[in-house]
């Protein structure tokens, strides 16, 4: 079942990465404290999962190497495998929470999946927080008091983004969208639809898909004969990829340039689009980057990374918002129970409501979180990017 607590998935990543398993408790040796992963682990695409994982474990690292928390308690790692599937994520959301010790669940790329878990944080009083998807339903449909935190980007301010940058690179107006038929999804297009007009755009084509779509040829039909100017895309990296391919095999004359939305980056798109990048104008949207980043929190995740998976620069770093954001995020919830001095999550969601400032690899936080705005990311993060046949994610001006 991958319903219980893996350890020894967590055994064996330590492994793989070259860290001894003493090293989360160099100084710090009470009773362990919890935080869990739950991710998509299985399908094999999918890079996002193994980025937030490694993202806790170098804050987990440097955490107990300083003494844990709670005096001399260690923080460790729990991960727990949803398959992509809305009710694995909250059964295993629900035993996790349900255990002694367990201070927050950590949620990762499946927006549909975080927002069927909520009633779950809810009910238990435990802190779900996503640390990549981007549904504004994540943070929008909880009630008051919300035990809902989000580090990561929003599609409120980062779909907008999406469009400005159609603007202002591509000089288009006239956009198509291509939109998975997700609470995701639907997330962009409550933005494209409400903010079109005030920004000078008009949205000449929508396009729903479902996920293990194998064609988007009629969608790109649609969008040339609506005389769209450029695309914004809203998938993974599966999904991506199939569009990807279809788009190049197209004349250059009839190939739109393509924003896109992060899911796509939180996979080996690519290993599954290959050539056809190069034939595309795309840029993808993120909120951190490690190149040419001189954060001091960021240099030693990417040092932390770089040894751990062997890797010879920042630029070969898998899913970079993953990691950054689940590193700032652990480091975060170790100030909460140091603060409510408790690992009850009415006490850990209170404590994350009134944290100090905090340097992180993405930000500085001012704090983080309110009990007002549990969002702890805003519009002035982002950047676009372009991605190598390498994978590489390059910043573009």
């Amino acid at each position: 079942m991958h319903l219980f607590v893996n350890f020894l998935h967590l055994l064996t990543c330590l492994a793989l990465t070259g860290m001894a398993s003493m090293a989360q408790a160099v100084t710090a040796t009470g009773a362990p404290v919890f935080i869990g992963v739950d991710e998509a682990f299985s399908i094999k695409t999918n890079s996002a999962a193994k980025a937030i994982e490694h993202g806790v474990m170098a804050a987990l690292q440097e955490i107990n190497a300083n003494g844990g928390v709670l005096g001399g308690r260690p923080l460790k790692l729990i991960t727990t495998d949803n398959q992509g599937v809305a009710a694995r994520a909250r059964d295993n959301f629900t035993q996790m929470a349900s255990q002694p010790d367990v201070i927050a669940v950590l949620a990762g790329k499946f927006s549909p999946l975080i927002v069927e878990t909520i009633p779950e944080a809810q009910r238990l009083r435990v802190p779900i927080v996503s640390v990549w998807g981007s549904a504004d339903q994540i943070t929008d449909a909880a009630p008051t008091p919300s035990y809902v935190f989000r580090l990561s980007l929003k599609d409120s301010w980062g779909v907008e983004a999406m469009m400005l940058r159609a603007k202002s690179s591509f000089k288009a107006s006239r956009l198509c969208t291509l939109l998975p038929n997700t609470a995701w999804g639907r997330s962009s297009d409550v933005v494209m639809s409400s903010r079109a007009s005030a920004l000078g755009m008009k949205l000449v084509a929508t396009r729903w898909y479902n996920w293990g779509e194998q064609t988007f040829v009629d969608s790109l039909q649609t969008c040339r004969q609506a005389g769209a100017e450029a695309m914004i895309l809203v998938a993974n990296e599966k999904e991506a990829a199939i569009l990807f391919t279809q788009m190049a095999d197209l004349p250059p004359a009839e190939r739109l340039p393509i924003v896109a939305h992060w899911g796509l980056t939180g996979g080996v798109i690519h290993e599954l689009a290959g050539p056809a990048l190069d034939k595309l104008d795309l840029q993808v949207i993120q909120t951190f980057t490690f190149v040419g980043n001189q954060r001091p929190a960021a240099k030693r995740l990417a040092s932390w990374l770089m040894k751990n998976a062997g890797l010879a620069s920042v630029q070969q770093i898998p899913s970079p918002v993953g990691s950054a954001h689940a590193y700032d995020m652990t480091h975060l919830l170790a100030l909460a129970v140091n603060k409510a001095g408790s690992t009850r999550g009415e006490e850990i969601r209170r404590a994350l409501e009134s944290l100090p400032s905090f340097d992180g690899a993405v930000r500085r936080y001012t704090p983080a979180f309110t009990a007002s705005r549990h969002e702890a990311l805003t519009a002035a993060e982002v950047l676009f990017v372009r991605i190598e046949r390498s994978g590489a994610l390059v910043p573009i001006k």
